[in-house]
């Protein structure tokens, strides 16, 4: 009986022990496996706004020249691609007609500037005369009073010098107001047809176009021969773009705005040059939002240097990295290191190719593109799983990882 009872007590062990390895092949126990790991160091970190931007043009860099004159255009001495210089002739209008208004407006100037030198002769000859007619009037009249006081005269002679000498007198008035009215007038004439003739030759300069700004031709819209009208609107006939006097405009997302601060450094690379980074400051962010593909943009600006204008071109798309915060020799950690539970930051300390791991709170600093400065929570040095798969109890949805590493 006892056999039977110890061998029975054997059996159920052996099928015990047998259910318990057969359950442990079937479903064996759920393993962490860490991929990937990312060491705690200290190093330079920086907190940045990354965005698109585009080059552009400054105000004022871009000049269409235009043409006030109505005529045929007689030469055109600038191609696309030309580099001219402030002031220099680039092109010609026919001026037939306005130097023949101009040779015109020249001879009644030279006509008018005649009769002006002869009025100013011969009107004080005049007047001398009339006034030496008023002073033999004048004697003849006091002697002819004096006669008739001695009745050596009549009153008929007496009343006939009278007359005499308030007609030389009236004669010398008329003469000088003569004198006074014509001179005027001509000098008047001679002012008008001097304005005339400025005006002509300013309609001439509008024949004659010159660049306004130094740069590089970019386009050309008339050839010579062809006939330009002049309208309402100035006839464009050359556009002149000066490379050196370009500028960068960011986008900046409404979210991002609020972090945006005139003066802070930018950093951009165009496709072009991808291991060359080009650098300036923001000068101006417009209050002015703009709106592109449903969403909402403000405009920050940045000069770009000479230097740098050297190899960018205006419509270039830009990969912007805007300065917030920079640290230098901080300890910080890889971002994909950092996992999110319940509101905690954390991270797990492990070894490549462990089953173990050991999650730690971490308290954070400024988020860098690549690092996170840690400000405590794991020593220097500590090796953290920047890539890890856990086990299905212990992945139940409430830790979660924001920076694109598998939880």
């Amino acid at each position: 009986m006892k056999k039977k009872l110890l061998w029975a007590i054997v059996f159920a062990a052996i099928l015990l022990i047998a259910g318990i390895v057969g359950y442990r092949k079937l479903y064996p126990k759920p393993e962490i496996q860490v991929l990937e790991t990312g060491r705690v160091e200290r190093r330079d970190i920086r907190a940045v706004l990354v965005e698109t931007g585009i080059i552009k043009s400054q105000v004022g860099a871009v000049v269409k020249i235009g043409a006030r004159a109505t005529g045929r255009l007689d030469k055109m001495l600038v191609k696309v691609g030309d580099r001219v210089k402030a002031g220099q002739f680039i092109a010609q209008i026919d001026d037939r007609e306005t130097l023949k208004a101009i040779e015109q407006q020249k001879a009644a100037l030279k006509a008018a500037q005649v009769t002006l030198e002869q009025i100013r002769l011969t009107y004080p000859q005049k007047i001398a005369e009339a006034q030496s007619n008023l002073n033999y009037a004048r004697l003849a009249y006091e002697r002819q009073k004096e006669l008739i006081k001695k009745e050596y005269t009549t009153q008929d002679a007496l009343d006939k010098a009278e007359n005499q000498l308030r007609s030389a007198d009236a004669v010398l008035k008329r003469l000088k107001d003569e004198f006074v009215t014509q001179e005027r007038i001509t000098r008047e004439t001679i002012k008008e047809i001097e304005a005339q003739l400025e005006q002509h030759q300013i309609r001439l300069s509008y024949t004659r176009i010159y660049s306004t700004i130094s740069g590089i031709v970019a386009d050309v819209t008339a050839q010579e021969g062809e006939t330009i009208v002049a309208g309402l609107q100035v006839a464009n006939l050359v556009t002149v773009l000066d490379p050196t006097r370009l500028e960068m405009w960011t986008y900046i997302d409404e979210t991002d705005i609020g972090r945006a601060r005139k003066g802070q450094k930018v950093e951009y690379t165009v496709d072009t040059y991808p291991d060359r980074t080009f650098r300036g400051t923001i000068e101006r962010i417009d209050p002015q939002p703009v709106v592109k593909d449903n969403i909402v943009y403000y405009l920050a600006t940045a000069k770009v240097s000479p230097e740098d204008a050297m190899l960018l071109k205006p419509e270039m798309t830009t990969h912007v990295r805007i300065i917030l915060t920079e640290k230098s020799g901080v300890l910080t950690i890889p971002n994909a290191a950092i996992k999110f539970e319940k509101g905690r930051q954390i991270a797990y300390v492990a070894k490549k190719g462990s089953h173990s791991v050991r999650k730690i709170e971490l308290k954070l600093g400024i988020r860098g593109e690549d690092r996170t400065e840690v400000i405590s929570g794991v020593s220097e040095g500590t090796e953290l799983a920047t890539k890890l798969i856990l086990p299905a109890e212990m992945n139940t949805g409430k830790n979660r990882n924001p920076h694109g590493s598998r939880p």
